[in-house]
Order: C-alpha cells, then structure tokens, then sequence
C-alpha cells in the first residue's frame, strides 16, 4: 500500500483516461465534442470533432508516454507542480492566452493560486512547463542548461530562457530562410531537386536511413555519423493545428496563431506537404509501399496515408515555398550530390560523387598518360638500340 501510494506520489500523471484525452483535445484544438461524446456515449453526430480521436492515435500515445515519464521533485517537502492532468491543461491554456509572457513571469502566473506551503520546487515547475510546452506544439524544450550526455546522444532541446517570452521561443526555434534551388520555380536546377528528394531514392541511392521523430525542430534533421535523416511523422497533429488558422487572415504572427492555440500556418503546411509531396508523394506507389512499410515497422503515424485538402488547405495553398525547412531540403540535396563517403574504400574513393568521378578519372588518366609514355620511350630506346647495334655489326651478303 505505502509503495503503491509513493509510486502514485512521485508519477501522478501515469494513468490516462478518454476522458483526459478529451479534455486535452478541446483546450488544445478547440474541439466542441457532442453531448455523446462528452458522456462517454458513442458519437452518432457526422461532422463531431471527437471523431477524428482515432485518427490521433499516435499523438495520444506519445502524450501518455510523456506524462507517464513525468516524476515529480517532492522530496524537498513540496507538492508536485503536476499533480493531475487539469494542471497541465492550466498550463497550456496560459501559455495560449499570453503568448508574449517571458518565461519568469509564466512561472509565477502558474503557481499565482498555490499557496506557500504547496509550491513546487524550481526544478519541478521548470519540467511541468517543458512538458506542457512539448505537449501543445511537440518541440523538445528545456531551460538554458543542457547537459553534456544529452547533447552527446542528439537529445538536443531548444532553450527557453527566463527573459525570453513564448512567442520569441518559437521564432528562435525555427529560423526562416530562403533557398532559389528550393523555392524558385524559375530558376533550372529547382525543377528537378524535389522529385531527387524522395524518400525511396534517398534510400536506393545513397542508403540513407529514415528515422522517426517526435519533436517537429528535428524534422528533415540529417544525421551525417549514422546516415540517417529523422521525420517528424505526425501528420495528424499537424492538421490539428491547420484546421485552426483555416478561417484566419493569411498574415498571422507567431502570437496571435499561439493564442489559437496553433502553430504557424506556413510551418505546419512545410512539414505536412515536405512529407506527403516530397518525401513520401502519395501519387507514387513505391513512395506508397514505402511509407507503408514504415508505418508498419518504424512506428509511423498511418495518418501519413491520408491526404485531405479542402478542410485544412487554401486554395492559394496548393504549391508553397520553404522557408523554414527549405535549408534542411538543400541539405538533403547536398548530400545526394555529395555523399558523405562510408568505409575505407569509400572515404578513399568518395565515390558516387560528381566531382570525385571527375578526379578520379582525371588521375587514372595520368597515370595511363604516364604509363603509356614511358612504356613507348622503351620501345624507342629499344629500337635505337637494336639500329645501333646493326650499324656497329654489321651482317656481310653471302655472295659478295
């Protein structure tokens, strides 16, 4: 009984229930779930947001996984800054009502209503809000420190500082750039650099290994040691937030989407179409039987499967540029043109390389040039040998 009490002390968020999920869906997404719905009850009514629950199955399970992980710091002699699932909720619908507190002042506004004697240790609070954070947008965040072991295993996590607030976390989390090779219709190489990036040559011509990953920062991240490149797989997660800027003014910035609770629209379309047109084009049924294999032994979300268009997209939405993974593209590209070679025959040759092939040829022509010439300077010499050697003895005629 005492270890049991203890367990649910320190991991108070281990047990999920619909109910939670359903909650959680209505503070993050904005679903308005029917009466049903909200009983329990089998939902009977077509168009009810609760419908799409199923469709989420892979966010809700990385939900619990994450809440499960959650262990409270009480043994300074506090409470745990979460102590059921409404906390983390409180958390969220903050962070979404004032995008533009520093992360200090989050701090002390979540714990306005707590009293002395059942405030959180900082170290608690500062885990409660990474978590609450990883929750409504799935990007890894952490406080100014990271340690060395973390970053050593590629566990690398955006820093939010104290004097930072939440809508300048997210503009410092994804830098927009832009790319002619990528974005320029005009311009000739452009033409032929996305249909290069799908996924299936990635892996036929240069072994590229594709990895999933739950934090949206890592999506398209190449990783050169293990020749792999991860993808932000949540498809459905990321229409979540679409369908909530879809009746919205084009131009939204970074607060005034968070304060929908959603993420920038033009990051959301990026990451959803550089899967499903670029990587993974559905048109293409061996970019299909693909995904399909991934789905089935990699843990990808089967929504990656499902393309919708009329009730999360535009109509000036159907082509977009790369602004914020467009350099991750490139990358990518470079490394198709320039593979980074593996194994000592490889690193010697660097092979299936361009300009390599150019060198290498170059050299084995000289060296044949070199080869070839001393080879004929023998003869030569040779020849001259053997005339001077006849003028030296030379043969008499029998008749004379």
């Amino acid at each position: 009984m005492a270890v049991a009490l203890l367990s649910a002390l320190s991991f108070p968020l281990a047990k999920v229930t619909d109910a939670h999920l359903l909650q959680l869906s209505q503070e993050l997404w904005s679903w308005q779930p029917c009466t049903d719905c909200s009983s329990g009850k089998r939902c009977p009514t077509e168009g009810c947001s609760s419908k799409r629950t199923s469709r989420l199955k892979d966010y809700f399970d990385y939900y619990k996984t994450l809440v499960a992980s959650y262990e409270s710091d009480i043994g300074s002699g506090g409470q745990a800054a979460l102590r059921t699932h409404e906390d983390v909720i409180a958390i969220i619908k903050t962070l979404k009502s004032e995008p533009q507190l520093v992360r200090a002042k989050l701090q002390d506004t979540v714990m306005a209503n707590r009293s002395e004697d059942t405030l959180p240790s900082a170290i608690d609070l500062d885990g409660a809000i990474n978590l609450a954070v990883k929750t409504m947008t799935m990007i890894n965040c952490s406080t100014q420190y990271q340690s060395r072991n973390l970053l050593e295993h590629g566990a690398y996590q955006v820093p939010w500082r104290s004097d930072v607030t939440f809508a300048q976390f997210i503009i410092d989390a994804f830098p927009t750039t832009d790319h002619p090779i990528i974005n320029d219709v005009g311009f000739e190489p452009s033409r032929d650099i996305k249909p290069a990036l799908m996924a299936r040559k990635l892996k036929k011509r240069i072994g590229l290994k594709i990895r999933p990953t739950d934090d949206l920062r890592s999506h398209l991240k190449l990783d050169r040691k293990n020749h792999a490149v991860e993808i932000f797989h949540h498809t459905a997660f990321l229409k979540e937030h679409l369908r909530l800027t879809m009746s919205e003014p084009r131009h939204l910035t970074e607060s005034d989407c968070l304060k929908l609770g959603a993420l920038p629209r033009q990051l959301a379309l990026e990451c959803l179409d550089s899967i499903q047109k670029i990587l993974f084009p559905l048109s293409d049924s061996k970019s299909r039987s693909l995904l399909l294999s991934l789905i089935s032994c990699s843990a990808f979300d089967p929504d990656c499967l499902r393309f919708e268009s009329a009730s999360i997209r535009k109509p000036a939405e159907k082509d977009i540029a790369y602004h914020y993974f467009g350099a991750c593209l490139a990358d990518l590209y470079e490394e198709l043109e320039n593979p980074k070679p593996r194994g000592l025959v490889e690193k010697w040759l660097e092979r299936k390389s361009g300009a390599r092939y150019i060198m290498m040829a170059t050299l084995i022509g000289v060296i044949l040039a070199v080869v070839l010439g001393m080879a004929s300077l023998a003869v030569s010499a040779y020849q001259a040998w053997i005339g001077y050697q006849q003028w030296q003895h030379p043969v008499g005629n029998p008749g004379q």
